[in-house]
């Protein structure tokens, strides 16, 4: 993000780490076109508004199907395109000059008019932190009022269609629509992660900025932890393929016991607080992962496999925290039934945990019977 979450830590990630995985996947041929040059204040298009529309409707379908939460609160959204932004719910006292639009959205039963504001110097206004540069178009997640309420950005397809040819256009328009979907559940999560952040900064020694992706950071180039790392990576893979359901406990047994032994090895001494950091982001990144995967499932040709699926999503990223974070959240949601509420509170557990929790309970509940 761009500002510190817990300050001075930076804990909530950029886009897909600011969107890296675009340029792996589709952005070939469009990288140095230029844009085209559009007057200030040019109304939406229908297109452009059916896009936004189907981000909101994305975003109700998840939250009553997927996490099983009232719709309510609408997070405060801001879609931007070269020239300005249009925010839906935001709070009007915070905004710079602005103009209230005829055009509206409907999300939940509720129409929403659309508040408009010119860029500054052709930076994106967002409250409580500086102007973001626009260049690279991200979609999200910040939180604001000292931490407490968030809002998240998105880009508009006029602008982040500059980055690959015509043809690609379409495959960029899901990868967006996913993106949302993924920073819509950070708005839920990010005030509790800045409070446990916060509380891990009173208990251990932290590196000044965090973000999800500071342990890969670190200890990327440790062939050691590589090795523990991948091999746990693999076990996770084992487990979501099995159609087993016997066999994907005790796969899930075998994952334990390697993040055990990883954690053991490495998250000690002046890195004792990094098991509690690891949780927190895997839980974070792997929720918000779940949903999008979710997301795209909905909108998947009818005859697509979940696995092709999923291949396609996990190809945008190698992120480790939103890699391992999806495998997790795809285990726990197979062997956890009502998990969402356990994740969306203040107090939300370590995935690790909740996965134990379920391999040994089946345990014991199968010992008492024999």
């Amino acid at each position: 993000m761009h500002r510190a979450l817990c300050t001075p830590a930076r804990v909530v990630p950029l886009l897909w780490a600011s969107c890296l995985a675009i340029s792996l996947c589709l952005l070939v041929a469009g990288l140095t076109r230029s844009p085209d040059v559009r007057p200030a204040k040019q109304e939406l298009d229908q297109p452009t508004l059916a896009w936004m529309q189907t981000v909101l409707n994305n975003w109700e379908r998840a939250c009553r199907q997927d996490l099983h939460v009232s719709t309510e609160p609408l997070p405060w959204i801001i879609f931007y395109d070269q020239d300005q932004a249009y925010h839906l719910m935001p709070e009007v006292g915070r905004l710079p000059p602005h103009e209230l639009t005829p055009v509206s959205l409907r999300f939940a039963g509720r129409t929403f008019r659309l508040t408009r504001v010119a860029h500054q110097r052709g930076r994106l206004w967002v409250p409580d932190r500086e102007a973001i540069d626009i260049a690279t178009p991200k979609a999200a997640a910040m939180p604001y009022h000292n931490d407490q309420r968030s809002f998240f950005i998105a880009p508009l397809p006029a602008l982040y269609r500059r980055l690959a040819g015509a043809e690609q256009a379409s495959d960029l328009d899901e990868l967006f629509l996913g993106l949302t979907a993924h920073e819509s559940t950070h708005t839920r999560q990010l005030a509790y992660a800045a409070r446990r952040i916060e509380r891990l900064r009173a208990r251990y020694k932290l590196p000044e900025s965090l973000d999800d992706n500071t342990i890969e950071r670190e200890l990327r180039t440790n062939d050691e932890y590589k090795s523990l790392y991948n091999e746990e990576r693999k076990l996770i893979s084992a487990a979501i393929m099995t159609g087993d359901l016997a066999d994907c406990r005790r796969r899930v047994a075998d994952i334990l016991e390697s993040a055990r032994v990883r954690r053991a090895r490495f998250f000690v001494g002046d890195k004792a607080g990094y098991s509690d950091l690891e949780d927190t982001f895997l839980a974070m990144e792997g929720m918000a992962m779940w949903v999008q995967y979710r997301t795209a499932r909905q909108r998947a040709p009818a005859r697509e496999e979940w696995l092709t699926t999923l291949v396609r999503l996990s190809e945008r990223t190698d992120a480790w925290s939103q890699e391992e974070g999806l495998g997790l959240f795809l285990l726990i949601d197979r062997l956890v039934p009502g998990w969402q509420k356990l994740f969306l509170k203040p107090a939300f557990p370590s995935p690790f945990a909740v996965l134990r929790a379920a391999v040994s309970g089946r345990r014991q509940r199968r010992s008492a019977t024999t």
